[in-house]
């Protein structure tokens, strides 16, 4: 798990793959409708939404994409835990790329603006207090560029 304080920090880190170029300008683009979510083909999908939409009961990990986070109005609160320490509420589904969890995470605060990534191998759960709008990314694993894009 990564917190960037901010968009340019994010860029200057893991800016110049098109995948990461790509991910920072869905989570600039504030037209977009909250609750829909948008798609780059397969590697990346995003979505505006308010934190209380998007708290889960349980820990959630997955294993193709990495889970991103940028509070738009407030800041956000989530569990991020190591799947090793956790125990499974569910088995895996290759179709959604998500494994529910149960146990402890690791409390954190995405401020504002800031850049939660959490990577393979960590589950996060998005708590529904404060109630923030916020942008969630759903970006590959694979590779640092995009195919065919």
């Amino acid at each position: 798990m990564r917190i960037f304080r901010d968009h340019a920090q994010l860029e200057d880190v893991l800016g110049g793959a098109a995948k990461w170029d790509r991910t920072l300008q869905a989570l600039r683009a504030e037209e977009r409708l909250p609750g829909v979510m948008y798609s780059v083909g397969d590697s990346l999908t995003t979505m505006r939404a308010r934190t209380s939409a998007l708290a889960t009961e349980d820990l959630v990990a997955r294993r193709r994409y990495l889970f991103v986070l940028s509070p738009v109005d407030g800041d956000a609160e989530v569990d991020v835990a190591p799947v090793a320490g956790l125990v499974a509420a569910d088995a895996y589904s290759d179709l959604s790329d998500r494994h529910h969890l149960r146990g402890a995470g690791e409390r954190r605060t995405v401020p504002r603006g800031a850049v939660l990534v959490v990577d393979a191998g960590e589950a996060v759960r998005v708590l529904p207090a404060p109630d923030v709008t916020a942008v969630v990314a759903h970006v590959t694993v694979e590779g640092a560029t995009f195919h065919n894009k």
